[in-house]
């Protein structure tokens, strides 16, 4: 998702899109209003527009800059020489946490909830999960085929059954509820999902 032009950068852009950031993350993008954003960001409603000629602009700059947060740093990250058996339930556990923690789930939360008045910014997000997460992924598994180690198969398909089967067992129950599973919650989801997958190949 590209940085728009009409967006005027100065001294008080990261105030005004923070302040924005935390009312659109709660509110969503209907419920926002400007003045409530123009007060969350400690500034006039002329210099709010000063930096964003309107509301939607100002929306797709907040999840433009969340999508760079939330993947800035690796998601997949595995000892590339360690057996199956001991790096993946290391790595499903770690991309579990990363899924149900902040800012993560609230950028999921309202890429869902915004899909169709902004398709473009669920796109960006497919594009960024698929990025950093599917095929990091896929490829730790195709080192895993090269060796020997597990069976050959289709190993893009079985980086995307790995992240539903992890997405689904915790982030529903953390969307719907705000109940953040815990730490031994989030393990057994991690480690149960790799004896699953290791067992299958």
């Amino acid at each position: 998702m590209n940085e728009h032009p009409e967006i005027t950068r100065g001294r008080k852009f990261e105030q005004v899109r923070d302040g924005a950031s935390a009312v659109f993350m709660r509110e969503g993008y209907a419920a926002a209003s400007v003045d409530e954003i123009a007060r969350a960001a400690n500034v006039s409603k002329a210099t709010l527009y000063s930096y964003f000629p309107d509301k939607r602009l100002m929306f797709q700059e907040v999840l433009r800059a969340a999508l760079d947060q939330g993947f800035r740093e690796a998601v997949v990250q595995a000892d590339h020489a360690a057996p199956p058996a001991t790096a993946l339930p290391a790595v499903l556990t770690a991309l579990a946490a990363w899924l149900v923690a902040e800012p993560q789930l609230s950028l999921h939360r309202i890429v869902v909830a915004e899909a169709t008045r902004f398709p473009e910014i669920a796109a960006s997000y497919a594009d960024a999960v698929l990025e950093n997460v599917i095929r990091p992924l896929a490829e730790l598994i195709e080192i895993w085929i090269a060796r020997s180690e597990i069976m050959s198969h289709d190993a893009g398909q079985s980086a995307q059954q790995l992240m539903a089967l992890i997405s689904g067992q915790l982030q529903p129950c953390a969307l719907l509820s705000e109940r953040i599973p815990d730490k031994a919650r989030i393990a057994q989801v991690g480690s149960s999902t790799a004896i699953l997958f290791l067992n299958a190949y």
